[in-house]
């Protein structure tokens, strides 16, 4: 038996549930795939999003919030700290589990179904096969989505292969032990090459501590490396890996009848791994977009016209993280004393924003203090 769905979405993360509520808000019916059982399974993502990225897209976090975070600790490699402390909450850390069973059941109180155990395994032109319970089926679709993560096979239907140097290896477990429990905090230094450490606190008896580094690297040994360094004192549970990708946001992510939205077209910030937010305001952009089509009002290519804000955050994303990449411990060191000195941390505390740090970095080009950086901050903003 064959059946037709009008837009196949592959993958029921918070960008795929985001494009479909989305295009059934606006009078069109989309059928979500799973591959796993349970909606939030496996769980690899830290769970930190920004409240103002919550705020802006109108969720309701429910029982998802496991704490609320009011600023971060950023550590050099030799241990210079910059201290940011806001006065009200920045950010949420959730149970990511939980946070995507809550879209869940908001998808389906719109009448989205969502099924699960439903691998693709091809794509050819309108005609998708797929194992569904460990049994071939073909399904009939005019439009395939693939928001189908980091290792998205939509992605490499479309003929996009991304380098390996464009992902970033993690490993993260949850530990316990003794944690100022608002304040997130980040290490730089070569146990975490081309990417960083980090501890996000649950509670204060309980957090999540992780790892990433380039591809190539041993990243057990360098996690274990970490924490007995920074950690010393804590007990580590159940550590899980994982990919994400960390480059620039993908160009040319529609054919006729397919488009990427979330990690697979790498609508992730660069600077920390973070893709819920992007994805998810991507996904209400395709979403749009696919009304439109369905209606005759637009393109699919137009998707990627309307991406041009968000994507151009995210480039910046990307332009300070190969930055950050090409600095030495030596030099890590060395900036983090003189921004300290030039008080990064009130200009921080003023004007940072975990998502888009367009706003800042234009703040930093017009403050003399910070003119010492000034080649580095004009190749931001232009390059």
């Amino acid at each position: 038996m064959i059946l037709l769905n009008t837009i196949a979405i592959i993958g029921a993360g918070p960008a795929g549930l985001a494009t479909a509520m989305k295009i059934k808000e606006l009078g069109f019916d989309a059928t979500v795939f799973e591959e796993h059982e349970q909606v939030g399974e496996p769980e690899h993502c830290s769970g930190l999003i920004s409240k103002k990225g919550i705020d802006d897209l109108g969720i309701n976090l429910g029982d998802s919030i496991q704490n609320e975070i009011r600023g971060a600790k950023i550590f050099s490699p030799s241990g210079h700290k910059i201290e940011v402390k806001m006065p009200k909450t920045v950010a949420y850390v959730v149970d990511r589990k939980k946070f995507d069973e809550t879209l869940l059941r908001r998808a389906r109180l719109l009448n989205i179904h969502v099924g699960t155990n439903t691998k693709l395994i091809d794509v050819r032109n309108n005609t998708l096969f797929v194992q569904n319970n460990g049994r071939g089926e073909i399904r009939k679709a005019e439009y395939v989505i693939g928001a189908d993560g980091a290792n998205s096979l939509v992605r490499h239907l479309i003929g996009i292969n991304p380098p390996k140097e464009n992902f970033v290896h993690t490993m993260q477990a949850t530990i316990s032990g003794d944690y100022d429990e608002k304040m997130v905090e980040i290490y730089l230094g070569n146990y975490a090459k081309g990417f960083f450490s980090w501890v996000i606190p649950i509670s204060k008896e309980k957090a999540k501590v992780g790892i990433g580094t380039v591809l190539g690297e041993d990243i057990s040994a360098n996690f274990r490396a970490f924490v007995k360094q920074r950690l010393p004192d804590s007990r580590i549970h159940a550590p899980v890996s994982a990919l994400i990708p960390c480059g620039m946001p993908l160009t040319k992510i529609t054919t006729s009848n397919m488009a990427l939205v979330g990690d697979s077209a790498f609508q992730t910030k660069a600077t920390t791994g973070g893709g819920i937010i992007f994805g998810m305001k991507s996904g209400n952009i395709l979403g749009e977009t696919i009304a439109d089509v369905l209606g005759g009002k637009a393109k699919l290519t137009d998707y990627e016209k309307r991406l041009e804000p968000l994507n151009k955050e995210l480039r910046l994303h990307w332009k300070i993280r190969r930055w950050a990449n090409g600095l030495s411990e030596n030099e890590l060191d060395d900036l983090f004393v003189k921004l300290k000195e030039k008080g990064i941390q009130e200009i921080l505390e003023k004007d940072g924003d975990m998502d888009e740090p367009g706003r800042l970095v234009g703040k930093l080009a017009k403050n003399p203090k910070f003119f010492f950086m000034a080649g580095t901050i004009l190749k931001f903003l232009t390059s």
